[in-house]
């Protein structure tokens, strides 16, 4: 029992983290710069038009106009055998454009964060997504900043969006939800066996309590009935 009292010790102090901090602040949305929510885009300056992309990449199955550094671009995701990966395309000149690079990579991410802070690193990551990006964003540039709350933004290879960003903050609330569910190893299995256990001796020590009060409460009641006669019988 003390297991469990101490478990739901531990659903107070991460349920409280969790309902006090704000979900948008967690998600990261406060490093993303304002102004770039509401940036429309240059359609003066696009050029290609969607049937020409059509005739070149008949096999394109998404195309989306958007932009990379103030640039009208479009993107091309394949869907098939060949498992085509996600190309970008020039709105202006219909130009093929490259991967993208460390270099670009780090203008994307200092040009998305809020704040003016120091860059510190960069890294490709391919393989072995680490736990606060989903695999599905691979391959995608890990760019760090210098900052106690170590702010960093993922930029995805391919088509140069911004998958995710994360902070100390973040880390810290996924920590809490994994302590929360009791998973302790992706934080995603909310019916896992120490939570099915748990459960387990939480009712039943909840039904032992209630079935040790009702018995007393018998016994009570009891004791003072025949306290009441007894007091009858002497007067």
């Amino acid at each position: 029992m003390l297991v469990v009292g101490l478990q739901f010790l531990i659903w107070g102090i991460t349920g409280l983290y969790m309902v006090t901090m704000d979900i948008h602040f967690i998600h990261g949305e406060s490093l993303a710069k304002p102004h770039l929510k509401k940036k429309s885009l240059p359609l003066n300056d696009v050029k290609i038009d969607l049937n020409t992309l059509v005739d070149l990449y008949p096999n394109a199955q998404n195309i989306t106009l958007k932009q990379l550094l103030n640039q009208p671009v479009y993107e091309l995701s394949f869907i098939g055998e060949n498992e085509e990966k996600p190309i970008l395309i020039n709105a202006v000149s219909g130009e093929k454009l490259p991967v993208i690079q460390k270099q670009l990579a780090t203008k994307i991410a200092t040009h998305f964060i809020n704040d003016s802070y120091p860059f510190r690193s960069i890294n490709l990551i391919t393989t072995h997504a680490p736990s606060e990006l989903s695999s599905r964003h691979l391959p995608a540039w890990q760019v760090n900043f210098n900052h106690w709350a170590s702010p960093m933004i993922y930029v995805n290879q391919y088509t140069g969006e911004v998958v995710t960003k994360r902070h100390a903050y973040w880390r810290v609330f996924d920590w809490m939800w994994r302590f929360h569910i009791m998973d302790y190893d992706d934080g995603e299995n909310i019916s896992n066996f120490f939570t099915e256990r748990c459960n387990y001796c939480a009712n039943w020590g909840y039904s032992w309590h209630r079935s040790y009060v009702h018995k007393n409460n018998k016994v009570i009641h009891s004791k003072i009935y025949s306290f009441k006669k007894t007091i009858k019988r002497c007067d």
